[in-house]
């Protein structure tokens, strides 16, 4: 499926990280998530469908103002997701992570009897996805590229209650809204963004 239109819901390519960048929970975070959520809104699937590795960045939660601020804190010392690796032909795909004794611990702590995809000395490739375009779940009269973790390759524990949803905001770059299920109903939780590598 093609979008019906050439899509750039911004005049500014780099409006995504500057927002991020400016992000003050405390401050300013109904302004910030706002513009987000309209840029998401005026998108539309990817023109191609991504293919191989994407780089991304973690935007901000949309959780609570304190926990956002603690998160946000925390990404900016930490943050081992890289992005996603894409495979066009099959519609699936996994995430990719530094290659680091704090993120293999991480991991190890959060998901004991998980085992990741990939490893190299680089980097580690983990939790699999499988995509599809379709309604999205929050913004139904938005054509999304669900990003979806709910099946048995993924850990039961929080891993595949995610729903990730990306549309196109510009040529080679993209919006990603987290969505996260519980009791049968998807909440969002935060952003993310991809770029053509």
């Amino acid at each position: 499926m093609r979008p019906e239109r050439v899509v750039d819901v911004s005049e500014d390519p780099g409006e995504m990280d500057r927002l991020a960048e400016r992000l003050r929970p405390s401050v300013n975070r109904a302004q910030v998530l706002a513009r987000f959520d309209e840029m998401f809104r005026a998108g539309a699937p990817p023109d191609p469908f991504p293919d191989g590795f994407h780089p991304g960045r973690f935007l901000a939660t949309s959780i609570w103002g304190p926990f956002d601020s603690f998160t946000l804190g925390l990404s900016r010392l930490w943050m081992p997701w890289r992005g996603k690796v894409f495979d066009r032909g099959t519609q699936e795909g996994v995430n990719r992570f530094v290659q680091a004794t704090a993120s293999r611990l991480a991991l190890k702590a959060v998901f004991p009897s998980y085992r990741p995809e990939r490893s190299t000395n680089d980097w580690i490739e983990a939790f699999p996805f499988r995509n599809r375009v379709a309604p999205g779940e929050l913004d139904p009269d938005v054509s999304v590229y669900k990003i979806d973790y709910d099946f048995e390759a993924n850990p039961d524990l929080l891993i595949r209650r995610i729903l990730d949803e990306i549309v196109q905001v510009a040529p080679g770059r993209y919006l990603g809204k987290i969505l996260f299920r519980a009791s049968g109903r998807f909440y969002p939780i935060g952003f993310f963004s991809l770029r053509s590598p």
